[in-house]
This record gives structure tokens, C-alpha cells and sequence, in this order.
């Protein structure tokens, strides 16, 4: 199995030195999972010194009633995007590394996407005879509009961008991503962090072991966030003109740090338990908390 380092950088998350899954929970800051573009091409798979190979596969999947649930192997991550018209098309960035590219070849023609209804999945794949030492596999999936989706991954990432829908969400060992997602969102990242950027949406995430990473757009927010992190940073970023209620606490030995103008004007409660403070002027809307992590506030 691939380890959790080496897949962060074959799938080209830039999480920064200090955002992996195992870092301390008081490390910096957290840091922005940085999403890769929709194309293969894009996706740096790379395998030290092995030779690679690589090859795309494509399916499409209709946007029925069901859920459509998506299991990528152990060494896969998920990517899903707008799309359009009624079905899911989904494509599979296979990488393997092995001594000559003849053997990391061989490796990659043994990889399928297995459709069965509305589950999709990997086959195949080196065994453990094989002389490839690592392979990966990344679902790339362009979602219409009103997706119903459940994916989880283990060693891998999920990452949604501009998609509206339903999505329940899980990563074990992986980051979670998600930027202007609209709709209704549950995601729980386990040894990974969580980033999230937008302004809108029904949001229940949480991590453990892991950061979070919240950056709030315009001017309020369309719905209801709630972001929990445990063991792990609490990053929050806030327009000066935000006017939605956000309430960020933490248990009471956490450091915090506010260069936000808003932490000036906001209503602070501090006691021998918890850290609590509210800034603007709405009904509170965002909810964000972490449990043994810094906080820190920025001014977006």
C-alpha cells in the first residue's frame, strides 16, 4: 500500500509542510488544499525513481435517483466538478512506477473501472508478486447539477469544486477540499485536513487528528456551516464587511491569533473551560470549533 506521504505529493495536493496528516496540532496554521484541475494531464503522479507509466479510462454513469456511490482502491483519490447534461461522466488517471516502463505498463492495463448500477469502483491493479512498488488511481468525476454522490477514500483525497448537490463525504488518511459547493454537504477526514472556501450551503464537516481550513467569500453566508476539528489547527479567514454571525470557540488551553479587524469589535467569552468568540451582526449561521488546536483568525 501506498504510503499516505508519498500519495499527498503523487496527486499533487499542495498542502504545505506543515498540513500533512501527521502533524502536530500545534503546528502553523493550517494551509489551503490546493485542487488540481480536471485533466490527467494536470495530475503530477510521479513514483521517485521508478519508471511510470500512465493511461485514462471513461465511463459515464446516468444521474438517476440513487445515490451514486464512488470507491476508489486504497491508493485512489476523488475529484468531482461541474458537469453537464443528465449523466456523470468519470475518468480514471491511472499511474504506475516500476523498474522498466515495460513493467509499470503492464501494471496500468491490469486497472478498470468497475460500474455496477449506480457504484463505481477500481479492479485490478499490481498483486503482490508484482515488481511495481506503487501505483495510484484518481476518479475524476464531472457531476450535473443536483449530484447526489457518496464517495470514501483511504490514502487518497476529495476534492469538489463548483458543483451543486448532495454530498456525504469520507477520508481516512486524506485530505477533503471543497470550493463553491452548493447544496448539502457531510464530511469527516480522519489523519487528514479539511478545507473549505465559499459563501453558501448546508455544511456539517469534522475532522480528527487534522485541520480545518475555513476561508468565508462575500458577505454572508447562504445557509449553515459547521466545521469541528479535533486534535488538530483551526484556520478562519473573514472579510472585513461580513455580516453573517460566526461563532469560533476552542477548549480553553488554545492559543489563538486574530489579525482580523472583526476579533476587535466581537464579543469575546473566556473562561477556565472555553474560548468563545462571535463576530458579526446576523443570527449566527457559522460555527466553528476546534478541541487541543490554535486558532487563527485572518482578515480575508
Amino acid at each position: 500500500m501506498l504510503r499516505t506521504a508519498a500519495l499527498a505529493g503523487v496527486l499533487a495536493l499542495a498542502l504545505g509542510p506543515d498540513s500533512g496528516p501527521h502533524s502536530s496540532p500545534s503546528a502553523a496554521q493550517p494551509r489551503r488544499v490546493n485542487l488540481e484541475a480536471a485533466d490527467c494531464s494536470r495530475i503530477n503522479q510521479m513514483f521517485g525513481d521508478y519508471e511510470v507509466a500512465r493511461a485514462e479510462q471513461h465511463a459515464s454513469v446516468p444521474a438517476g435517483t440513487a445515490t451514486l456511490e464512488i470507491r476508489p482502491d486504497a491508493n485512489g483519490g476523488v475529484r468531482i466538478e461541474r458537469g453537464s447534461g443528465s449523466t456523470y461522466e468519470i475518468t480514471a488517471c491511472v499511474a504506475a512506477g516500476g523498474r522498466t516502463v515495460a513493467e509499470a505498463q503492464a501494471a496500468v492495463d491490469t486497472v478498470r473501472i468497475a460500474i455496477d448500477g449506480n457504484r463505481v469502483r477500481l479492479t485490478g491493479g499490481p498483486d503482490n508478486a508484482s515488481r511495481v512498488r506503487t501505483w495510484s488511481a484518481q476518479l475524476i468525476v464531472m457531476a450535473p447539477d443536483g449530484a447526489s454522490i457518496d464517495a470514501e477514500t483511504t490514502n487518497g483525497p476529495i476534492g469538489i469544486s463548483d458543483v451543486n448537490g448532495t454530498f456525504n463525504l469520507r477520508a481516512s488518511n486524506g485530505p477533503i477540499a471543497l470550493r463553491d459547493v452548493a447544496g448539502q454537504v457531510k464530511a469527516r477526514a480522519s489523519n487528514g485536513p479539511i478545507s473549505v472556501e465559499g459563501s453558501r450551503g448546508e455544511f456539517d464537516v469534522e475532522t480528527a487528528n487534522g485541520p480545518i481550513n475555513v476561508e468565508l467569500a462575500g458577505t454572508r453566508w447562504d445557509g449553515h456551516l459547521t466545521a469541528r476539528a479535533s486534535n488538530g489547527p483551526l484556520g478562519v479567514s473573514v472579510p472585513s464587511n461580513f455580516q453573517s454571525g460566526v461563532q469560533i470557540s476552542s477548549s480553553y488551553q488554545s492559543p489563538w491569533s486574530c489579525r482580523a479587524a472583526a476579533c476587535r469589535g466581537g464579543n469575546r467569552d473566556w473562561d477556565d473551560r472555553s474560548r468563545t468568540l462571535q463576530i458579526g451582526s446576523d443570527p449566527i449561521v457559522v460555527r466553528l470549533s476546534t478541541v487541543h488546536g490554535p486558532v487563527t483568525i485572518r482578515e480575508r
